[in-house]
């Protein structure tokens, strides 16, 4: 089962549990200086079916 996460902004990032909390905390660093916590990742992911990792 993967993850995934779209922004507000559009961007968006699917994979495991681990690659998207690590995605989107240099994305909301990188892109909007914010910090995100792995707990606010895991509020807004949800899961989906299907493989590979989009960025």
């Amino acid at each position: 089962m993967q993850m995934e996460v779209t922004c507000r902004c559009g961007w968006s990032t699917r994979g495991s549990k681990s690659a998207v909390i690590a995605a989107v905390q240099a994305h909301g660093r990188n892109e909007h200086h914010q910090e995100i916590t792995p707990a606010e990742v895991r509020s807004i992911w949800r899961s989906v079916e299907g493989s590979g990792a989009q960025k």
